[in-house]
């Protein structure tokens, strides 16, 4: 940090690319990598987003079926509804959102690239500990995502228990998704913590 006053700060071209993006202690770069991570899992959730729209748009059930998720409509074939699914779009689009999007997004990513220029500081305090931060966001998002793909209730994929995972239906939820999506989310207060 002192060094980094003495110096202004100055990050030449001589970084490799590694180095100025997966080590950084610059505010700005690390800010620039929040937000592009916050936009892919935004990306992510919209889809989530617009799939359950989709399927909303017609009445009956349509793309949510137990023989499989579809993306065409087929008035043809059997569609026994699956509630399970829509539980589950509902539960990641909220918790992508919210945790994963927002949040870091606006602290992380806008935090950590104006805050330090708004108030005239050459970097963040401690800027070894904030790239830290980001990087248990990507891990927190990464188990996050993981958990949509690992075993959970009824048989199925992911779990369907709301954005907010409260008590009873995420303690009822059968398999491993719940608790990969728990922890995901406990990673990223952990990250929160340590970038603020």
């Amino acid at each position: 940090m002192a060094d980094a006053a003495i110096h202004g700060h100055d990050h030449h071209d001589d970084r490799g690319f590694f180095t100025r993006w997966f080590m950084s202690t610059n505010h700005k770069d690390i800010g620039i990598l929040y937000l592009i991570v916050s936009a892919f899992v935004g990306l992510i959730s919209v889809m989530f987003t617009v799939y359950m729209r989709l399927e909303l748009m017609e009445p009956g059930v349509q793309y949510m079926c137990l023989e499989g998720a579809r993306f065409i409509a087929d008035a043809a074939a059997d569609c026994t509804p699956n509630g399970h699914l829509w539980n589950v779009m509902i539960t990641y689009h909220g918790v992508l959102m919210m945790f994963f999007v927002v949040i870091p997004a606006l602290f992380g990513g806008f935090g950590n690239y104006f805050m330090p220029l708004q108030i005239g500081a050459p970097d963040m305090a401690f800027p070894r500990m904030n790239n830290l931060s980001f990087w248990l966001y990507v891990t927190g998002t990464s188990l996050g995502v993981a958990s949509l793909l690992a075993p959970g209730g009824n048989g199925q994929l992911g779990s369907g228990v709301g954005w907010v995972l409260y008590a009873p239906l995420s303690t009822s939820e059968a398999g491993m998704s719940m608790d990969l999506a728990i922890f995901a989310v406990h990673v990223s207060g952990a990250s929160s913590i340590l970038g603020r």
